[in-house]
C-alpha cells in the first residue's frame, strides 16, 4: 500500500539540518531553517505557516475536488453520484482557486445550472432543486477538505439552497398493483414486488443476495454484512404473505445469489428504462421513479395511520423525516381541531 502523502508543511531532515516540506500546485516544495536544533526548528515552522497563510492560495477547485473525492474512495456507497456532482462543479467553478468561492461565486453557479447530456451538450433545463442541493453539499465538503489539508485558514460561509417541497404526488394502491401486473419481465416483476410491499430504496434491493432472505422466520435483511452504515439506513423486514409468493417464484428462476438478477448477474444501476415501460403498460398518466414507490409505501403508512416508529423501523427512515414530509396524508392527523374550531 502505497504511503499517504503529507500535504501540509512538515520538518525532515536535509544534509544534516531540519528544512520545511509542502506541496504546492501538486510539487513538492523544501525551505532549509538552517537550524540543526530541532526546537528551533518547530518555532520556525510555525513563523514558516504563519507567513504561507498571508500569500495568495493556489489549489484550484479543480484540483480541491479531484483531491476530496480520492478522500471518500472506498468510503461512500453513490460513489458514482459522487463523480457525477464533482465534474459538474469543476466544469463551471474549477477555474477558481480554492479561497476564491464565496456567496456570490455560488449564486451564479445555482442560477446558471443547467443539465448537460452524456456529451456534455447543455439542454438549457435547469436542474431540479435536489441536485443542486445535492451538488451544495459536495462543495461545501470539498472546501472543508482544502481547509482541513491546510490549504484555507477558514472554510468560506455560503448560505445552502432551499430546499425542495416535499412530493406530494405518489402511487396509489391500484395503481401499485397495475405497476407489478405490468411487469413482464421476471427480475423487473422481483425488483417491483419487493419496492411495493417493502418500501426499501432501490440501492437496497439491488444488492440484496439470498443468503439475507430467512425462509424460516420469513425476514428480509436488507443491510449488507460487510458494508458500513451510513446515513442511508437499511432495514429487517418480514416478508407479506404476497410477497413471498413472489420471492418464492423468483428463487426458482435464480441462478445466482442475487435476488434481483439478470442472466445470473447482479444488476448494478438500471432498470430505470425497464421501469419506465412498465409504467406505461401499466397506463400510468404521470411518470413515477423507482424512488416514487418508497414515497408512496411511506405516504400508505400515514394514510392507515401506522405508528410513526414502526413505520420509521419498516422504512429505515428517520423518524423526524416521517412527520415533517408523511403526516399531512393521515386523513384524521388535526381533524379533531377542525372539527372543535368555530368563530
Amino acid at each position: 500500500m502505497p504511503r499517504k502523502r503529507n500535504d501540509k508543511p512538515h520538518l525532515e531532515q536535509y544534509r544534516g539540518k531540519w528544512a520545511v516540506v509542502w506541496w504546492e500546485q501538486g510539487k513538492r516544495q523544501r525551505r532549509s531553517t538552517g537550524c540543526t536544533d530541532e526546537k528551533t526548528a518547530r518555532q520556525f515552522l510555525i513563523d514558516f505557516e504563519s507567513e504561507l497563510e498571508k500569500r495568495p492560495i493556489r489549489l484550484g477547485m479543480d484540483e480541491a475536488f479531484v483531491r476530496y473525492v480520492d478522500s471518500r474512495r472506498d468510503k461512500v456507497s453513490a460513489f458514482s453520484r459522487l463523480i457525477e456532482a464533482t465534474q459538474a462543479l469543476s466544469r463551471d467553478l474549477g477555474h477558481l482557486r480554492v479561497d476564491q468561492l464565496d456567496q456570490k461565486a455560488w449564486d451564479q453557479y445555482a442560477a446558471s445550472r443547467t443539465k448537460h447530456k452524456k456529451n456534455g451538450e447543455d439542454t438549457g433545463e435547469a436542474v431540479s432543486a435536489g441536485t443542486l442541493r445535492r451538488e451544495f453539499n459536495v462543495l461545501r465538503a470539498a472546501l472543508r477538505r482544502a481547509w482541513k489539508d491546510g490549504f484555507l485558514v477558514r472554510p468560506p460561509e455560503i448560505e445552502a439552497p432551499r430546499d425542495s417541497a416535499p412530493r406530494d404526488r405518489f402511487l396509489t394502491k391500484e395503481e401499485a398493483k397495475r405497476l407489478l401486473d405490468a411487469c413482464t419481465t421476471p427480475h423487473v416483476r422481483t425488483f417491483v414486488a419487493i419496492a411495493v410491499y417493502t418500501g426499501a430504496r432501490r440501492g437496497s434491493i439491488l444488492a440484496l443476495t439470498w443468503d439475507r432472505v430467512n425462509w424460516q422466520t420469513g425476514m428480509i435483511d436488507f443491510q449488507e454484512p460487510d458494508k458500513p452504515l451510513t446515513g442511508k439506513r437499511r432495514s429487517v423486514v418480514p416478508m407479506t404473505k404476497a410477497l413471498r409468493a413472489e420471492m418464492e417464484t423468483a428463487k426458482m428462476l435464480a441462478v445466482g445469489d442475487y435476488v434481483v438478477q439478470w442472466h445470473g448477474k447482479p444488476v448494478p444501476n438500471g432498470l430505470r428504462w425497464s421501469f419506465a415501460k412498465a409504467c406505461q403498460r401499466a397506463g400510468l398518466t404521470w411518470k413515477p421513479t423507482p424512488h416514487h414507490i418508497k414515497h408512496s409505501v411511506a405516504s400508505w403508512f400515514a394514510m392507515d395511520r401506522v405508528p410513526i416508529d414502526q413505520a420509521s423501523d419498516w422504512l429505515a427512515t428517520d423518524p423526524v423525516t416521517l412527520r415533517r414530509v408523511y403526516r399531512k396524508f393521515d386523513p384524521t392527523y388535526l381533524r379533531s381541531i377542525a372539527d372543535d374550531f368555530e368563530l
